[in-house]
């Protein structure tokens, strides 16, 4: 029997503080298709419209001008913005011009406003809705959103065991989470047969005897929902043996310096394990796996 045992590891250290950009939030953006287009992305701090505080707003323009077109666009053509009488919206996000049919997430949390402060290490999601008719796309999320297996035997099998849930309100409006029943797990864009149950829980297996970056997703049949993200990390020690992996075998892993991440990502872009081709997705992985993610271990 596999027993999950995760302990949260220190986030990657700041090695130069600025006014302008003095630390790191993470950023994932999925499009009009539902898909996963920047995947838990470093975005620096900075105060990109000059009003003295960090933003929704400052993180996106950040996120656009270094990811979107693999790195060769900018916030200027894939991102815009208008005053509203609710305050700023979002007017053009991922390049997708919609009427006004996108959302964001800072940590689990619906946004209120484009002027929501963004602080070290918060992680925010922007959206697209794919049903621009009804807004009915369901914002989803895994309760563990990164983490990894470390120095784990060839012949075990890594196996993470999710809950899946979803944003959603109550009869007074306010606001409750609820398992998602149903839904398929994707591994790198992969469908897998794994499928949540009625308590949104999910036990999804990943190769063995195999080094890898995943992504793990989910889509429905039932129901729209914003994919949710979680990003595992394998790494295999071919000297080791299951006895090797005690019950706590839990352990931090100290953050790499700058230029090793830089290396990581690099290393990482086409690597046949990742099954992914989208840099800023396989550069968000190693980012995290690298230097801010819950180390885990199997137990037989």
């Amino acid at each position: 029997m596999k027993k999950l045992i995760a302990a949260a590891a220190a986030l990657a250290a700041v090695s130069a503080f600025s006014v302008s950009a003095f630390a790191d939030a993470y950023v994932t953006i999925s499009d009009e298709t539902g898909k996963i287009v920047v995947a838990m992305m470093p975005v620096g701090l900075t105060d990109n419209d000059d009003d003295g505080n960090i933003t929704v707003n400052d993180v996106l323009i950040s996120a656009h001008d270094e990811f979107y077109a693999d790195g060769n666009g900018s916030a200027e053509e894939s991102y815009a913005t208008a005053e509203s009488d609710y305050g700023p919206m979002i007017t053009k996000l991922w390049g997708v011009e919609n009427g006004g049919a996108y959302g964001y997430y800072i940590n689990n949390v619906a946004g209120m406003s484009l002027n929501d402060p963004i602080k070290d290490n918060d992680h925010l999601y922007a959206f697209i809705y794919t049903d621009t008719q009804n807004y009915s796309d369901k914002y989803t999320y895994f309760d563990q959103p990164v983490s990894a297996y470390e120095g784990i035997a060839p012949d075990t099998k890594p196996s993470i065991e999710l809950h899946l849930n979803a944003a959603a309100f109550d009869e007074n409006w306010s606001p409750v989470t609820v398992p998602v029943e149903g839904a398929k797990i994707t591994v790198n864009d992969e469908m897998t047969d794994f499928v949540t149950d009625s308590t949104g829980t999910v036990t999804v297996d990943l190769p063995s005897g195999k080094d890898g970056l995943y992504i793990i997703s989910a889509v429905s049949d039932t129901e729209t929902i914003v994919p949710p993200i979680t990003l595992v990390k394998v790494v295999v020690d071919e000297n080791a043996k299951d006895n090797d992996i005690e019950d706590n075998g839990a352990q931090e892993v100290a953050a790499p310096e700058t230029g090793d991440v830089d290396a990581a990502a690099d290393s990482s872009k086409g690597s046949p394990d990742t099954g992914i081709a989208d840099a800023a997705a396989v550069a968000g992985i190693a980012v995290l796996a690298a230097g801010a993610f819950i180390i885990s271990k199997n137990r037989k």
